[in-house]
């Protein structure tokens, strides 16, 4: 009980972006484009019998390729990185350049397929379901768009880790480095975790893992276990780079902080991104530098 079906994504300025920044990048990425080409399709297929919460698929096989910075985790391993419904989603992240980024990845493009984005939901909720989460956090600003749709399917608590000074009563992280420069800490409120719950931290990507490790800091300070660290993207090129590539590395920051007993898991990594947008005729990247 399959459907196939084809789509049109055009890339925009204005959709919510995933940025792989250019400078870090150590494999001589290049973009082109290419004026007139109508914009691509692309094909896939998702199974469409669900239950009401979860997709059970045959892509549930141990993952022996996962990335995290421990293997402590009493998540179970399902959904291999870059497997085969990894590939398929990744058709709906296509890169462009903007802001003079090489590759912008537009997360817009799994939003505005329903299937898509209704088929990384389940993913994420097949692999939490049974393994008693008492809350899903998620970051400012692209986890308030994953995350609640997985905490309702987990009928759990959604919690906002939001920028400073947006929300009343709330404790604060100090501020983080990230691969794109120093940002100012993410802040919660005081009265969303209790002492012992056990809190599932969502976002759309995770890079040097300096959000990650704000957003640890606050659930630690309130009490609280972090379960995993999910993301749809995984950048593995900052998990444990060499000192000669000169790339932050998460894992070095998170024994620095303590967490490296906090798993991180990614669904896609860089290797599989690789669809690039047909642009159209006089597209012209004039946003500001990142």
């Amino acid at each position: 009980n399959e459907i196939t079906f084809s789509v049109q994504l055009f890339p925009s300025i204005r959709t919510f972006s995933l940025l792989f920044c250019a400078s870090a990048i150590q494999h001589n990425i290049t973009s082109q484009t290419t004026p007139g080409r109508s914009p691509f399709l692309l094909r896939t297929s998702f199974g469409l019998e669900r239950p009401k919460t979860t997709i059970m698929t045959t892509d549930t096989s141990y993952d022996k390729n996962i990335v995290t910075v421990s293997s402590e985790s009493s998540v179970p391993n399902k959904y291999q990185q870059d497997g085969e419904e990894a590939k398929e989603i990744a058709k709906y992240l296509p890169y462009f350049p903007f802001k003079g980024i090489p590759r912008f990845y537009d997360i817009g493009g799994f939003l505005a397929e329903p299937e898509v984005f209704q088929r990384i939901v389940d993913i994420f909720v097949d692999r939490y379901a049974e393994i008693g989460i008492d809350s899903v956090a998620g970051l400012d600003a692209r986890g308030f768009i994953l995350g609640p749709p997985i905490a309702l399917a987990l009928k759990k608590p959604f919690i906002m880790m939001r920028k400073q000074g947006k929300m009343p009563n709330t404790i604060d992280s100090e501020s983080y480095n990230t691969e794109y420069g120093k940002r100012s800490g993410l802040t919660v409120q005081r009265d969303k975790i209790n002492a012992g719950d056990r809190v599932l931290i969502i976002d759309d990507l995770v890079a040097t893992g300096g959000t990650l490790s704000s957003a640890i800091s606050l659930v630690h300070a309130l009490g609280g276990k972090v379960v995993e660290c999910a993301c749809v993207v995984e950048l593995k090129m900052f998990v444990d780079p060499s000192e000669e590539s000169g790339l932050p590395s998460r894992t070095r920051l998170f024994k620095e902080q303590k967490m490296d007993h906090v798993p991180v898991w990614g669904l896609i990594s860089e290797d599989i991104l690789d669809v690039e947008a047909e642009l159209p005729e006089g597209y012209v990247d004039d946003g500001e530098e990142h």
